[in-house]
């Protein structure tokens, strides 16, 4: 199981790797014609694969070990042999695990016209959208480089999906994944995993205009009009914050959150002392009495965290939230409340 996903098994959803269920007697054969997991657990793991790993683990054994592995493997694919067994073993363990979280395999005809559409989705927006990704599979959990070295020389390295499959292919609703991630979401129709795609690419593309648009005289006018109108927001439920700093990656974890921790992190270390020396300027002068301010973040970060929703989805309520009552642009807002995240209102430091 360690080298076919990065889900650790405290995430797996079981007490135990199921792989260690299988008798010492029994063949890889036996295994891959049960060909089931438990759903649970291949839901948690299905696009946190890494069937590269596996690949690479088995070249490595010597060739008549892998001779051997292929002639079990001949009565189910007849065209195993030493030198393709690693590549083929890895996509039966792969199909496996998509059946078992209850994505249906598509016919030939079917990968095929998906092909064609990717390569003309790929011609036509593949490298706005790769740039716009900053070269990091933007895919809740993932974070895959988008490229590959060989040498001297840097290759891209994705596909273009469709976020919204029952919608046209707009730009705003194209995303740039890495190949594992773009194959099992083909397969899969979960408006959830839609949803979180969603949530992803509006961070992106907001801030792609960001890094484009702004500057310091707009950015102070910008974060004075939304701290000016923050106090206007009404929350019952305030609470106290905490007014320890964090590093942001106490606060969210790159390998779960990578869209959102990117663009809070640059956020951050481009803009924390600005903002931070214009919300000390609007509290000196009376506009805003800052301690409030920190109160009312912290409180609407706690009431989105009772609704159960994603670190990504709390970051686009939050800034919405505040676009509405500010009127500011929505990149704004959104360094806002990338300061806030910084200055512990908004997300709870992450524990080990």
């Amino acid at each position: 199981m360690a080298m076919i996903t990065t889900v650790t098994e405290e995430e797996w959803g079981t007490c135990k790797d199921p792989s260690n269920k299988v008798k010492a007697d029994n063949s890889i054969r036996t295994y891959v014609k049960r060909a089931t997991l438990p759903k649970k657990l291949a839901q948690a793991i299905v696009y946190r694969l890494t069937p590269e790993i596996l690949v690479k683990r088995i070249n490595e054994r010597k060739h008549t070990v892998r001779k051997l592995l292929a002639e079990d493997l001949q009565p189910y694919d007849a065209t195993m042999d030493a030198d393709n067994v690693a590549k083929n073993v890895a996509d039966i363990i792969v199909e496996i695990i998509q059946i078992s979280a209850g994505l249906a395999p598509k016919s030939d005809l079917e990968k095929q016209q998906q092909q064609q559409i990717e390569a003309d989705l790929s011609r036509r927006f593949g490298e706005f959208l790769l740039q716009e990704t900053d070269g990091y599979c933007p895919f809740p959990g993932c974070g895959r480089q988008l490229h590959i070295v060989n040498g001297n020389k840097t290759s891209p390295l994705y596909k273009v999906s469709l976020i919204d499959k029952s919608k046209t292919s707009s730009i705003d609703n194209l995303i740039a994944l890495c190949p594992n991630c773009y194959t099992t979401y083909q397969l899969d129709d979960s408006k959830q995993v839609c949803k979180e795609l969603k949530a992803a690419k509006r961070i992106l593309s907001i801030h792609k205009q960001s890094v484009q648009l702004l500057d310091n005289m707009a950015l102070e006018k910008g974060i004075i009009g939304v701290i000016g109108k923050i106090k206007d927001l009404k929350q019952k439920d305030l609470v106290g914050a905490s007014l320890d700093p964090k590093e942001i990656k106490q606060k969210l974890d790159p390998d779960k959150d990578l869209a959102i921790y990117g663009v809070v992190n640059y956020y951050v270390n481009t803009y924390f002392l600005k903002v931070k020396e214009i919300m000390m300027s609007l509290d000196k002068r009376g506009i805003i009495d800052y301690e409030e301010t920190q109160d009312q973040m912290k409180a609407f970060y706690r009431n989105l965290k009772k609704k159960k929703l994603t670190k990504v989805e709390i970051f686009n309520e939050i800034v919405d939230k505040i676009h509405r009552v500010s009127l500011q642009e929505n990149i704004y807002c959104q360094i806002v409340v990338a300061y806030f995240i910084q200055s512990c209102e908004v997300f709870d430091v992450i524990t080990k």
